[in-house]
């Protein structure tokens, strides 16, 4: 049942939203709801939707990929679209009841004078096409927003620096990889894509940090071509919360027959240069709802439990929580993904970051000489973005 939830929360959800749009319509925008083709487009966008769901739900029951990824991108434009005049027909009705106000008061000064005067047709054509500004420049975002989700992710090369570094670790490349999600949206050629990308950056060490593939059975699959990108020191990965959704048992044994290493609750040290540097990877919590008191705090301890005191420490952390013990645990570098960076932003930080500053969403953090990186995401559950692509970042470790 839980390999069709996001077909029938689609379902629900495109249901609402085309009677909302419906409504709107009716109600607000009468002139426009007069308008043949505008009717048959209201009507039209849950009728594709409906095409959308049964398509995705045969592809799940037939395990036909390509009928699958069809219905699931019709099924998502179908609902960002409607999202997006759900949220600007309100604003767009101002203008039409700004019209309708302006008629009143020139027929009621009509009715005063005993004189018949027809309403301004330039003022009216302004006031009408001002409204429509705001459907079409919405439905126009909605439709860049899942067209830039399918693009190749962003591959940044960020420069990470501490004074104390040490010399052996300077120019040290770090390929970050975190949520690519591979099942409905995202699939073994997206993948492939992203091994070709990941390997012209010529990493030293590749990390993954969870949510890697929504597909248990292939997971294994997935896991033995993303170790085909070269790194002289290895690839090791930590666990996410979509790998508890799938089946932990089983993605665990994908793990100790793959050629990448999970680090659950644990570490690894390898030799560089002659420096130790210790890859700890922590457990994640399932649900922040009901997260055991002090988890983070247990699971990083436990994973740094093999540290050797003169190691430059990486922390694994799926969800970004955790860097507020890893700083205050002198680990100098977290690397997190989880949020997606809400997969809208501005200016090179989530949307949600006005909201809240002080949750970690996107980018680079510090606190107390420790470093926190929260990846957006190789990939996404949903295909939309907009001002926040995918990302694969590079990190390059240099002395200050």
């Amino acid at each position: 049942m839980r390999v069709y939830f996001p077909v029938l929360f689609s379902m629900v959800s495109i249901g609402i939203l085309s009677l909302v749009e419906i409504f709107l319509l009716k109600k607000l925008h009468r002139d426009w709801w007069e308008i043949a083709w505008v009717r048959k487009t209201s009507y039209g966008v849950p009728v594709a939707g409906l095409i959308g769901l049964s398509l995705w739900a045969l592809g799940i029951a037939l395990e036909y990929d390509l009928v699958l990824a069809v219905g699931a991108t019709l099924s998502s434009v179908v609902f960002v679209l409607g999202m997006a005049l759900m949220l600007s027909l309100p604003f767009s009705a101002i203008f039409h009841v700004i019209d309708r106000v302006i008629k009143w008061i020139g027929h009621k000064r009509s009715e005063r004078k005993n004189t018949e005067k027809h309403p301004d047709p330039q003022r009216r054509r302004l006031l009408t096409t001002t409204a429509a500004v705001f459907p079409v420049l919405a439905v126009a975002t909605g439709g860049k927003g899942v067209v830039n989700a399918y693009s190749d992710p962003h591959m940044p090369e960020i420069p990470l620096s501490w004074p104390d570094l040490p010399a052996a670790l300077e120019g040290l490349r770090i390929l970050h990889i975190s949520d690519v999600h591979i099942g409905f949206f995202i699939g073994f050629d997206e993948l492939e894509r992203m091994v070709a990308l990941s390997s012209e950056k010529k990493p030293d060490i590749v990390l993954l940090t969870g949510d890697f593939s929504d597909d248990a059975p292939t997971y294994l699959e997935a896991l033995r071509l993303a170790g085909e990108i070269p790194a002289r020191y290895g690839h090791f990965a930590s666990i996410g919360n979509h790998e508890y959704f799938r089946g932990i048992q089983s993605i665990v044994r994908s793990y100790e027959r793959g050629p990448i290493p999970l680090l659950l609750d644990s570490g690894a040290t390898i030799d560089v240069g002659g420096t130790p540097v210790h890859i700890a990877g922590a457990d994640d919590p399932r649900s922040m709802r009901n997260m055991p008191r002090h988890f983070f705090e247990q699971s990083i301890d436990r994973a740094m439990r093999d540290a050797p005191s003169d190691a430059f420490s990486i922390l694994l952390s799926h969800r970004p929580t955790g860097f507020d013990y890893a700083a205050r645990r002198d680990i100098p570098l977290t690397l997190a993904g989880h949020t997606h960076g809400g997969q809208i932003g501005i200016n090179g930080r989530s949307l949600l970051y006005a909201l809240n500053p002080e949750k970690y969403m996107w980018g680079l953090y510090e606190k107390n000489g420790a470093k926190l990186y929260v990846s957006a995401g190789a990939g996404h559950w949903f295909p939309y973005r907009i001002g926040c692509p995918a990302e694969i970042p590079t990190y390059i470790l240099r002395s200050a």
